[in-house]
């Protein structure tokens, strides 16, 4: 499908050179590219990575796992002060909405109700999950 073909092999922001994935991810994908400029314009630096099987997430309440398709990094550098925002990102077709609602929820309860403890002087962590994207 040519309206989701991306040549990302110049993309200093993207990890890899190419977009395997699902419709929806490629959508994604396109709509971040329509967004760097804006987000490179407030962070230091931006970067996407494609999750594959690189890590995964355990819910809170019953520790069920999965694999977000994407992470987003976001670091802005202040004074005396690095801020680093981690955002979980998860492009879902919304035949799957339904079934996948648990993943939706976890994502939304780690900006709600989660605090990162800090470890290091000048660094401050931010962890973020995203409502499922959806490109319609």
């Amino acid at each position: 499908n040519d309206e989701l073909s991306l040549d990302l092999s110049d993309c200093d922001w993207f990890v890899f050179n190419e977009n395997y994935g699902t419709s929806e991810e490629k959508y994604f994908v396109r709509y971040l590219d329509t967004m760097i400029d804006d987000l490179k314009s407030v962070y230091d630096d931006v970067y996407l990575l494609r999750n594959e099987k690189h890590f995964k997430l355990y819910t809170f309440d019953d520790g069920r796992a999965f694999e977000p398709d994407f992470l987003l990094l976001l670091t802005k550098k202040e004074q005396d002060l690095e801020l680093t925002y981690q955002v979980f990102i998860e492009p879902k077709g919304s035949h799957l909405f339904e079934n996948d609602a648990w993943k939706q929820n976890f994502l939304l309860d780690l900006k709600a109700t989660h605090q990162i403890e800090q470890v290091w002087q000048g660094k401050e962590f931010i962890v973020w999950g995203l409502p499922f994207y959806n490109h319609q």
